[in-house]
Order: structure tokens, then sequence, then C-alpha cells
């Protein structure tokens, strides 16, 4: 089947020039996060740090990163989330140069709470710049593509910083890539990122992005009628964030012990959650804005789960790297379909302090995670105890969905 000549020019005209800047970032970003991130414990355990110093470790940078996005909602008013993105950048940057310096567990934790500050500043300033340039009514599927862009990134990183590391034979090596592209994306985000300009849907009177016209100012909303819907929402971040917690303190140790992978491959498996985000992701997002984002945060956790049990359960590795492809996808979509669902339960007047509470706050789950992760592994001596607690908030994660209100489309009526 060919496109029409008009369909291809109103394609290129909505990935607009603010979406590709942002993908572009994303991805020069995610090649050197992608590499450092998983040998982070690793590294860590290289300097002598416990199973509880880890966790305290990946605490602190969800302490710091919450001071960070709670940050930049407050500052929204005085500098622009255009503005915001490339002071993080710079503030990571810097700490990860300090994080290669480290000769002990405890400098490395000081160093990476500072990066936790750098990089809540730009997560929240990166969702709000969406907020006000995309199209409401595609708002998942935006947060997608630029999600698939940091999971390309995924997929490039292990091909650079795998072969650097095998050669130097140094882990020092993933957190000079990271300091040297995240400066990449701050030169870019100040040289190449236009400012914000408000688009309205693309629907007339769509005012949240499902179909549905408003015909009348609906009544003014209780408090909790107004609460509720982030309430609900940061339930889910949180259970997450507490199975993120877990995962990423053991993640990399239960790969190298119990799977067997060294640590110039240990990268491959984000690498092949990155295949999936690029080939899953945007599919499934555009799906969700046009059926249901609140079902595709289940579907995607769901996916994400069947690879942690894959690790726990010690499956054949073509089997861990499967379901980790699978997780990609699932992973990009839920988290798109979650921004999508807290930017339409917001509006512009408050969204930028809404989505610093609500995903700051959410932060907590990532110090109870890795703290109740690294315990396990500590007590019992066995790493894939971490992995159990992941899964177990997982689970809770899905639970809490059960509250959410489903934001499935109306039906179009049909012409008499």
């Amino acid at each position: 089947m060919r496109l029409a000549p008009s369909a291809v020019v109103s394609a290129i005209r909505d990935f607009d020039r603010p979406i590709a800047v942002l993908a572009l970032i994303a991805f020069v970003s995610q090649v050197g996060v992608s590499v450092m991130l998983p040998l982070l414990p690793l590294y860590a355990q290289h300097l002598g740090a416990s199973p509880d110093q880890l966790g305290l470790m990946v605490s602190s940078f969800a302490i710091t990163q919450t001071i960070g996005q709670l940050g930049s909602g407050a500052m929204l008013g005085v500098i622009s989330a255009r503005r915001q993105m490339p002071l993080g950048q710079g503030a990571y940057a810097a700490a990860n140069v300090l994080i290669a310096t480290a000769n002990a567990a405890v400098p490395l934790i000081v160093f990476r709470a500072l990066a936790g500050l750098g990089g809540g500043l730009s997560i929240i300033a990166e969702r709000l710049y969406i907020a006000r340039v995309a199209d409401q009514a595609r708002l998942a599927f935006t947060n997608g593509i630029v999600s698939a862009a940091g999971s390309a990134g995924s997929v490039f990183g292990p091909l650079v910083g795998g072969a650097a590391i095998l050669a130097a034979n140094d882990l020092r090596v993933p957190f000079i890539l990271v300091a040297v592209t995240a400066t990449v994306a701050m030169v870019s985000a100040i040289a190449f990122l236009p400012p914000e300009r408000i688009r309205g849907p693309s629907t007339t009177g769509d005012t949240a992005g499902t179909g549905t016209v408003a015909t009348a100012a609906p009544p003014r909303p209780t408090r909790w009628a107004s609460i509720r819907p982030l309430f609900t929402l940061s339930l889910w971040n949180l259970g997450f964030s507490a199975a993120y917690g877990a995962w990423i303190t053991s993640f990399g140790p239960l790969a190298t012990t119990r799977l067997g992978l060294t640590a110039g491959l240990v990268p491959w498996i984000f690498g092949a959650f990155g295949i999936g985000s690029i080939v899953l992701g945007p599919v499934l997002a555009r799906w969700a804005d046009l059926r249901d984002r609140r079902m595709m945060v289940a579907i995607g956790s769901g996916l994400v789960l069947v690879n942690a049990m894959s690790m726990v359960l010690a499956a054949p590795i073509w089997v861990v790297f499967g379901t980790a492809i699978l997780a990609g996808g699932g992973l990009a979509a839920a988290q798109s379909s979650w921004f999508a669902l807290l930017t339409v339960a917001t509006d512009g007047g408050r969204r930028g302090r809404s989505f610093g509470y609500v995903t700051a706050l959410s932060n907590l789950g990532v110090v109870i995670g890795a703290t109740a992760g690294s315990r396990a592994w500590q007590l019992s001596g066995d790493v894939t105890n971490a992995m159990w607690v992941a899964n177990a908030c997982l689970v809770l994660a899905v639970a809490s969905l059960l509250l959410v209100r489903s934001d499935r489309p109306s039906p179009a009526p049909v012409p008499a």
C-alpha cells in the first residue's frame, strides 16, 4: 500500500522541531546512561560497598532527585522548562566526573546524590516542555517518540561503552562517557530547542484528548475530586518506583552471578530494553491514545514483571533477552501513557507544581524499594531476594490501577 503525498507531508509536520530536538537530546543522554546505570552497583562493589550501602546510594539519588523535581515545578514561573533542561544536564555531567574520581563507597554515594539534583530537574522540565508544545490528543504518542529516541541510545550505548570497558578494563569509563553525553545534551538544548508555544488539541473542543467534545463548562469540582486523579495516579508511580529501586540495586550483581554475564555484556540487557522501546513502544503508546491509556499502563507493567521473573528464575539467556525486548516496549508505553494521564488530570495553571509533586513524592518508592531490597539481600546473602522485592512491588503497582478511572474514549455518535 502506497501513502498519499499529503499523508507523508502531514506526518512530517506532526514530527515538528521541538519534538525532534527533544528526541535528539534523549538519544544522546541515554547513550551514556545505558552503559553506566547497570554497572553502577558493580562499580560500587569494586569500591567496597556493602548491599546496605548500595541501597543507600540508590536512595540518596532518589531523595535529591525529588528535590530537583520539586525545584523544577517551583521555578517554572521564573525559569522556563526549556532553560531548566540544560541546567539539569550540566549538573548531571559535573556529578559524573566526580563519580569517576571516587576511591571509596562514601564519596561515591555523595557524588551520586549530587547527580540526582540535576537528573530530577531535567526529567520534570522535559515533561513540562512536552505538555506545552505537544498536541493534547497525541500526548502518549509524543512521549513515546521521545522515549523511543532514548531507547535508541540504549541500543547504541552498549556498542560504544561495552567495547570501551572491555578494552580499558576500567569501570570508571561509563561515568566519563555519561559526563560527555550529558554535556552534549546540555549544549543541544541551549542551541537548538525552540521556546515553548502552547498548542491546542487537534480535535476542536476536545479538552482531554480523548475524543469527547466539551459542550458546557462543568460544575466546580470538590477538593477531593480535584485531588483524587493525582492521588490514584501517584500510587502506581509509587509502586513502580519501589520496584525500580530494588531492581536497579540488584540488577548488575544478579546478571553477573546468577546469569553469568561479564561486566561488558551487562549493558546489553539495557540494549534489549531499548530495542523493544523503539519497535514496540510508539505502537503501543498510539494504541493507548486510541483505546485505553490505563490498560496500557497495566499491560506494560506486566511485561516488565515477566522479564524480572525470568532473571530470578535463572531462565536461559535467550529468554531473558527476549523478555527484555517485550519489557522495553511495555515500559515505554506504560510510562508514556501514565504521563499522558497525568497531563489530562492537571490543567495548565497547576500543571508545573502537580507534575513536580506527583513524580517527586513517588520517589519515596525508590527509597522504600532500594532499602527493602538491599536489606533482604544483606540479611540473606542472596541477591535474588532483592529482585523478589522488585517483583512484589510491580504486582502492587498494577493492583493500584483499579483505583484509576478508565480514560477509554467515548464511541463516536452514529449518524441518524
